[in-house]
C-alpha cells in the first residue's frame, strides 16, 4: 500500500513546459536509434519468414525424397553424445558404404531410441542414389522445423518493431499534449536496467493519480517529479523529460 505523501505547494513546472498546447517536439538521437531499431526488425521480419519457411519446405522435400527414393544401407555408429547444456539432443554420427564409397553423416536421435543406439552398434541408413551425401538413419524421420517457429520468430520480430513504434507515438503525444503536475516518489524498486519508480501525482482538478516509470538512478520516497499526463486519460502519463523526445527551440 502507497503512503500517505504530501504534494509540494507552489510548485511550478520547468518553464519549457509552459508553452501553448500543442507543444513543438523533435525525436532525440535516442528516439532516432529506437525508430530505427523498430524499423530494422519489421523490415527483418519478411526475409525471416521466407527462410524459414524455404528451410521447412526444402527439408519435407528431404525426407519425401529419401522415403520414396532412398535405398538403405547398414551404418556402422562411430560416436554418440550430448549437445547443450539443460535440454540437451541426443546426436549419432555414423558411417556407411554407398556405391564404393565410404560416407558418413551425422543426426539428432530421439531420446527413446538412445538406450538401443548404444548397445547395438549398427543401425540401417537410408541415402539418395543420385546424392548419396543426402541421408538419414532409417529408424526415424529427419526432424523438421516447427511450424509455429515459422510463424512465431517473424511475428516477434514485426511485433516487436511496432511496439516500439507505438512507445515513441505515445511518448511524443505526452509531450506534444500532456498537461503538467506535480509527483512525489511514493516507491523505488530494482531491476535489471535499472530502477522502476512508483509516484502519484496531482492533477489540475486536485484527484491524485499513480504512475510508474523506469530510471536509471535510484530516487529516495518522497522526491518530487515532474509529471506530464493526458486529461482525457490520465493512467497515459509519465515523467519529464522523455528520453526520446525534446522540445522544439
Amino acid at each position: 500500500m502507497d503512503p500517505v505523501i504530501s504534494f509540494p505547494e507552489g510548485w511550478t513546472p520547468p518553464r519549457e513546459l509552459a508553452r501553448a498546447l500543442p507543444r513543438d517536439v523533435s525525436m532525440s538521437g535516442r528516439g532516432i536509434f529506437k525508430a530505427t531499431v523498430a524499423v530494422v526488425l519489421m523490415v527483418a521480419s519478411v526475409p525471416a519468414f521466407l527462410f524459414l519457411r524455404n528451410h521447412s519446405l526444402q527439408q519435407a522435400a528431404r525426407i519425401e525424397r529419401l522415403r520414396v527414393e532412398g535405398r538403405e544401407a547398414t551404418g556402422e555408429i562411430v560416436r554418440l553424445w550430448r549437445s547443450g547444456d539443460r535440454s540437451a539432443t541426443h546426436m549419432v554420427a555414423y558411417a556407411f558404404s554407398a556405391d564404393g564409397r565410404r560416407l558418413r553423416g551425422e543426426a539428432s536421435a530421439p531420446p527413446k531410441l538412445w538406450d538401443g543406439l548404444r548397445k547395438a552398434g549398427f543401425l540401417p541408413v537410408r541415402y539418395l542414389p543420385s546424392d548419396p551425401g543426402v541421408n538419414h538413419p532409417a529408424a526415424w524421420d529427419e526432424s523438421r522445423l516447427p511450424v509455429w517457429l515459422v510463424l512465431l520468430f517473424p511475428a516477434m520480430l514485426l511485433g516487436g518493431g511496432v511496439v516500439i513504434l507505438v512507445v515513441l507515438r505515445r511518448q511524443a503525444t505526452l509531450l506534444a499534449e500532456g498537461l503538467t503536475a506535480p509527483g512525489v516518489v511514493t516507491r523505488c524498486l530494482r531491476t535489471k536496467d535499472g530502477w522502476r519508480v512508483r509516484y502519484q501525482f496531482r492533477m489540475k482538478d486536485g484527484a491524485v493519480a499513480k504512475g510508474s516509470a523506469q530510471m536509471s538512478r535510484r530516487l529516495e520516497a518522497g522526491a518530487t517529479l515532474c509529471v506530464l499526463y493526458l486529461q482525457q486519460n490520465p493512467r497515459r502519463n509519465q515523467t519529464y523529460p522523455v528520453c526520446s523526445y525534446r522540445l522544439a527551440p
